[in-house]
């Protein structure tokens, strides 16, 4: 499955064909493979209860590689899909030592060039009582060299069963060499490691690293990605008896502190010819080094005056919530209840307050607490991953199209068949004020302002309080116009009065809800083709039926209604199981998709390079791109100073481009990434756009 997501972005990088050498392009070009693949034995026969190796054999044209376990900072590995008789199992790959495989400056994957074997214990039951074994496997790789290409194989091999195991000569040459590459753990290896003074420190200590003049040229390479900045220095220290390893950390060392981190160690022997690896387990240490720290290089610890400044970072983008086009119309559902509550009864607008200000609190920590928990299980996240699940959007879109129908009269709050959803906001009394925080921090959630932006990606590098904290604060900030209005008596009187006009003003906000219903439909059709958007289509037309034939009289139309809101709710669920397409939206004639290995050879070619990382349910990304990144000036800009222009879809689940945004201390999009024709590191944009500052941007770029 892997390997299937991150295919789309893989194909963009076709656009490189022009640039490809000959030799390269007319073997794959016109659908020949370009890696030999085959299934080795090490037997020729095996027998009931034998225990032997098979093994992936592949031969890789010069130039070109394949990936290890951890690839790196691109690629994916080899993922094989086994179809075996009853009484055979086959274990997991037995990788071989990787070797490095750098693309640029900043860019380093993990991998193998040449020929390869990646072996695989087999077992087979002592009750066997078939005549052979067939092997089937579906194995799928990606292979790249200048250009990347993803290879699909069906291979088979079938081994003969007699009452005895027979070697095979040549396979058990192939698996031989290939085990004994194989890194293995010495038990007079002890690792540990620690995060301190910007650096990730590895010390390794007994065995060969007892004595750190005899290693030279050592390398670590993790199992986990994003664990260390993989092109990033690494260097030896002497330690007490010990060896200590330092590394760059990458962008997710901050949620490895409290786990074992694996990964291989190689490194020159003492007669500079050998080179030798071990499989290591290191456990958290305590640190307590006596090492300089690395400038740039660390990841954002919060101190307790730093939390200060989340906190109100935070608590402002709350603020600015409140103004946003997707929060604005539910959030005015709830003035007309303060209006109609406030001069009739001042203390009922005082308990709506709080109980709005409880919904949004519960929503926002609990949100946080949501990311917090995948973050801990090693996922990317970042701020309106909910939104990447069509499901949601598609409940999502239902729930406003049932209340802009309740805005325009359509059914009565309150009943038992609406009752759910569009009720619960709008529901009198604390009920609909506690709803409508929660049903707020819904539809907020894609709209990530300027300062919110800032305080939640720093906010994710934290310890789980702090993202914790830093949620709360933002929903004290979403709350806080209501909270003061209905804890201050005084400001009541300035409400205008319950009248005539608040049954057209309510009538009004439905034309809001169904416009916010379009975009999700929108959304919805990016995620999941024409069949989702028909599904979608299709609940609504239930829904409508629902609410028409609950208004008739008798009870066999209360049944109609109840069976037309099942199947509303039917269409929707059966949206989640329809298969994810391909999420990049329509790409301008100037940009191409978003690939690290684009952006690397573009800069390159000596090219400045601007990276929109977006989605579809992003408000804000959807904003700047029709008032600032599609108008004129900043098209013509692009012409004058030769800025390409790549995107980044994050419109489904991504994890490249979940790392993507972790890695420039984000929490969501949009994200602005524009990297500059002489090379090196991006330089993040603000969220919100100005045409004049975005010209600015690109002619910087251009010249630097």
């Amino acid at each position: 499955m892997r390997f299937l997501s991150g295919l789309s972005a893989l194909i963009a990088l076709a656009g490189l064909v022009a640039t490809a050498p000959a030799s390269a392009q007319s073997s794959w070009s016109s659908g020949e493979a370009i890696i030999e693949a085959d299934l080795v034995s090490d037997r020729s026969i095996v027998a009931p209860g034998d225990s032997f190796h098979i093994g992936l054999h592949q031969i890789m044209p010069e130039g070109w590689h394949t990936y290890w376990r951890n690839p790196g900072d691109n690629g994916l590995p080899v993922e094989i899909d086994w179809d075996l008789p009853s009484g055979v199992e086959i274990g997991e790959i037995v990788w071989p030592v990787p070797i490095e495989l750098p693309l640029t400056d900043t860019i380093m994957d993990y991998g193998y060039k040449g020929e390869l074997v990646l072996p695989m214990p087999v077992t087979v039951a002592s009750d066997f009582a078939g005549e052979a074994i067939e092997f089937r496997a579906n194995a799928t790789w990606l292979v790249c060299d200048t250009i990347c290409v993803p290879e699909d194989r069906e291979l088979t091999l079938t081994l003969p069963v007699g009452p005895e195991a027979e070697p095979d000569e040549t396979g058990y040459w192939y698996i031989r060499g290939a085990l004994e590459n194989e890194p293995r753990a010495d038990p007079a290896v002890a690792a540990e490691f620690a995060f301190e003074g910007g650096r990730v420190i590895l010390e390794l200590s007994g065995g060969a690293f007892a004595n750190t003049d005899a290693i030279s040229d050592l390398r670590f390479f993790p199992y986990q990605t994003g664990l260390i900045r993989n092109a990033g220095a690494q260097s030896v220290a002497t330690g007490e008896g010990s060896t200590l390893v330092l590394l760059e950390p990458g962008y997710a060392v901050a949620t490895a502190a409290n786990s074992a981190q694996g990964g291989v160690i190689t490194w020159q022997g003492a007669d500079g010819q050998t080179r030798q690896s071990v499989a290591i387990e290191a456990q958290p240490g305590e640190g307590g080094y006596d090492l300089p720290a690395v400038a740039g290089a660390s990841v954002p610890q919060v101190m307790s005056g730093g939390i200060l400044g989340l906190v109100l970072l935070a608590f402002g983008g709350g603020l600015i919530l409140n103004l946003m086009p997707c929060v604005f119309p539910v959030l005015s559902i709830k003035v007309l209840k303060f209006v109609q509550a406030a001069h009739a009864d001042p203390g009922a607008v005082r308990r709506q307050g709080a109980f709005f200000l409880a919904g949004v609190l519960i929503s926002f920590v609990g949100l946080a607490g949501m990311l917090v928990i995948l973050r801990e299980v090693g996922l990317p996240v970042g701020w309106g991953f909910q939104l990447q699940m069509p499901i949601v959007v598609a409940s999502l879109a239902l729930l406003l199209f049932a209340i802009g129908l309740n805005l325009l009269g359509a059914f009565e709050v309150g009943t038992r068949l609406m009752g759910l959803g569009a009720g619960l906001a709008d529901k009198p009394g604390w009920k609909g004020a506690f709803f409508t925080g929660v049903l707020a921090v819904v539809v907020a959630a894609p709209c990530v302002g300027p300062l919110a932006a800032g305080a939640l990606g720093l906010a994710l590098t934290q310890p789980a309080p702090v993202v914790l904290l830093v949620a709360a604060a933002m929903g004290l900030g979403l709350a806080a116009p209501f909270v003061v209005l209905s804890l201050s008596p005084g400001l009541l009187r300035f409400l205008p009065k319950p009248g005539a006009w608040m049954v057209t003003f309510r009538q009004f906000l439905a034309f809001p809800m169904f416009a916010s219903v379009v975009w999700l439909a929108w959304v919805l059709s990016i995620q999941s083709g024409p069949t989702g958007l028909l599904l979608l289509g299709a609940a609504m037309l239930a829904l409508s039926f629902a609410v028409w034939a609950h208004g008739q009289n008798g009870r066999a139309w209360s049944v109609v209604a109840l069976v037309g809101l099942a199947l509303g709710v039917a269409s929707v669920v059966m949206i989640a199981r329809l298969p994810a397409t391909t999420s990049t939206q329509s790409l301008s004639a100037r940009e191409e998709a978003w690939s690290r290995a684009r952006v690397a050879e573009l800069q390159g070619m000596g090219q400045a390079v601007f990276v929109d990382v977006t989605a579809a349910w992003c408000v804000t990304c959807q904003i700047n791109k029709l008032t600032v990144l599609g108008s004129t000036p900043v098209e013509a800009a692009f012409d004058r100073f030769g800025v390409a222009s790549l995107r980044a879809d994050w419109t489904n689940r991504d994890e490249t481009i979940a790392a993507l945004i972790s890695e420039h201390d984000q929490a969501g999009v949009p994200l602005y990434l524009l990297y500059p024709a002489s090379g090196g590191a991006p330089r993040v944009l603000p969220t919100v756009l100005t045409t004049g500052g975005f010209v600015d941007a690109l002619e910087w770029a251009a010249d630097n």
